[in-house]
């Protein structure tokens, strides 16, 4: 990723990242680092593991995972472990340093500036609120209510509940005592004004502050404390801070946890999500009480692989929400559904039955299209001919989010021989409502492009090339010399080929090549892992410029069985047995021995 598209020079993102401290930046993202030697080590914070394999080298700015391959600088740490973008990683040290980041003009300067007001002011909302609810003589019924929900005092101070209290007026008079504007009030969604004047928008409501990924409130959500006050639940307005449908509650604290584990848990309401948390059930969501967006599923996949949705029995918007589901599917996010018995939610559950038999039912999810088929079979399908006629097209609908061309095959197997329907004729049903119709028949799909073979599986060729990469990462001045007599193209490996590419674009007559830039314009882990492997686990051989010319040699030849292969591959094909045919390959096999002997 090019910083300079993104409006913050070069020269400013290699500023920020050298006076950040990788050891320092981790150790405060929660990673208990210790000293091994030079570097530090730790547990992955990126996948489960007993032996820590987490390495960071101070000397080298870099991270790396001997377990699962993931690497990189500082900055990648930021956008894996935090789930940011580049840009939200580089403003995030910048704020730590101190560093003020130039603005793209002066209505982005006047735009990022009134953004900063409302933080502020949401802040002091969220510390009103929360100091109201402490009041014994203002908060006692909400506070009282929460205890009777089984909201503990600790998960009250970390999430900073709030009251906000019945008055029209208590919040106006205190934020305009504090100096913000009543237009500032109004712009954030704190107050509305009425043919009475201004008056606050949440009364008599325990308060829910919502934070965003760095932590500061961006909204809050409202949760009437008497019956007859309607709606039941109110949320913030849309502002240039708040979007329901891209937020999600509980996600600042949970983010961690999901990425730990690789999977969240999807929840409906505020309680849910802050009863499970408290219980130890960390990875945890709330939807905020409005159907999934495409800005969730994109959310939600900068953090997991996987997303299981939690429902009480006689959830109402079932139908309506699995549509939402869909657009999981579309970031091929795994999407489970875990189903709780009639009358409970998981509040409730939690609470009565425990965290242990919670766990069971969350373990007893099952995927969306199985969910999807085991409600057409309850539903008589197998012998009502609309009612599967239904189910198809329910199903289908689903399928059609489902990229991987090899989970699609293996779903349609599943779907015709759990509703007994000829797998043929569902295969023509499906792709009459376009299931299929983009890539390759869900019949005859090969697998997907085939990922980086293991280290102990490579063939000759494949290690040849990585151990060039490895030298060329390392000793970078060698770059020129090589991209003189190969092209990155001849890899056969894709991530090699990538990476030998970057190493070709990156390397000029002027400048040498700086890892740390090259790093950050990578934009996919396998690619940083690489470059970050070949850093931080292997020094540079002392005869580096002795193993270029063996791996050129070796590749060199590994071309030419190319090209005599493909020459062969003609003749036979054109059924050419000429003299001239017959002297190349004779030719390009002599060439292949020379670089043998």
């Amino acid at each position: 990723m090019n910083a300079s598209t993104h409006h913050i020079p070069r020269e400013i993102v290699d500023e920020i990242r050298e006076r950040s401290d990788i050891v320092e930046v981790i150790s405060e993202c929660g990673v208990p680092l210790r000293p091994a030697g030079k570097d530090y080590k730790a547990n992955c914070p990126f996948h489960e593991e007993k032996t820590p394999s987490f390495s960071v080298s101070p000397q080298k700015q870099i991270f790396y995972c001997f377990g699962c391959q993931t690497g990189g600088n500082v900055i990648s740490f930021l956008q894996k472990r935090e789930g940011k973008t580049f840009v939200e990683s580089v403003e995030w040290l910048a704020g730590r340093l101190g560093m003020s980041l130039p603005t793209q003009d002066a209505k982005a300067e006047q735009a990022s500036r009134k953004r900063r007001e409302f933080r502020d002011l949401n802040h002091f909302a969220s510390q009103y609120f929360h100091k109201q609810l402490l009041t014994s003589a203002v908060g006692g019924p909400a506070l009282a209510y929460l205890k009777s929900r089984g909201v503990n005092d600790e998960t009250i101070q970390q999430s900073q509940l709030g009251y906000a209290a019945p008055g029209r007026r208590n919040l106006v008079k205190a934020a305009t005592q504090t100096g913000f504007s009543i237009q500032q009030l109004v712009d954030v969604g704190l107050i509305k004004n009425d043919d009475r004047g201004p008056v606050d928008r949440f009364r008599g409501r325990i308060i829910f502050p919502i934070l965003d990924d760095r932590g500061i409130p961006v909204g809050f959500g409202g949760r009437a404390l008497a019956e007859d006050l309607q709606p039941k639940y109110l949320n913030s307005p849309t502002t240039p801070l708040y979007d329901k449908s891209k937020t999600l509650y509980n996600l600042y604290q949970a983010r961690q946890d999901i990425q730990r584990t690789g999977s969240a848990l999807l929840v409906e309401g505020y309680l849910d999500a802050l009863i499970l948390h408290q219980a130890g059930i960390k990875n945890v969501v709330a939807s905020l009480g409005t159907s999934l967006s495409a800005s969730h599923a994109s959310l939600l996949k900068r953090f997991s692989e996987e997303v299981v949705i939690v429902y009480d029995g006689d959830a109402a918007g079932l139908q309506a929400t699995l549509r939402g589901l869909h657009l999981l599917l579309k970031e091929e996010l795994r999407v489970r559904i875990a189903l709780l018995p009639p009358d409970q939610d998981p509040d409730s559950y939690v609470r009565s039955q425990g965290v242990d038999q919670f766990n069971a039912e969350i373990n007893k999810a099952i995927n969306l299209i199985e969910f999807q088929i085991q409600r057409a079979v309850r539903q008589d399908a197998l012998r009502n001919v609309e009612v599967k006629a239904q189910a198809v097209k329910e199903i289908g609908l689903t399928l059609s989010n489902v990229e991987n061309q090899v989970q699609l095959n293996e779903y349609v197997k599943y779907t015709a021989r759990e509703l007994d329907i000829n797998e043929n004729a569902l295969r023509r049903e499906l792709r009459s409502i376009g299931v299929g119709r983009s890539g390759r028949t869900t019949s005859d799909s090969p697998p997907d492009s085939p990922s980086t073979p293991d280290r102990g599986k490579l063939s000759p060729r494949e290690s040849i090339e990585e151990q060039l990469v490895e030298i060329l990462i390392q000793s970078s001045e060698f770059v020129p010399y090589v991209r003189d007599q190969l092209h990155y193209e001849d890899f056969t490996r894709p991530d090699l080929a990538k990476v030998a590419q970057m190493l070709w674009e990156a390397s000029t007559p002027e400048t040498s090549i700086d890892v740390q830039n090259l790093i950050d314009s990578c934009d996919d882990e396998k690619t940083k892992s690489i470059i970050s492997n070949a850093i931080l686990r292997k020094p540079p051989p002392p005869n580096s410029k002795a193993r270029v010319d063996g791996c050129l040699q070796k590749f060199r030849q590994y071309l030419v069985l190319d090209m005599e292969r493909t020459k062969r591959s003609q003749a036979l094909t054109q059924e050419d047995d000429s003299i001239d045919t017959l002297e190349q390959l004779v030719e390009l096999s002599n060439q292949r021995r020379q670089f043998v002997s």
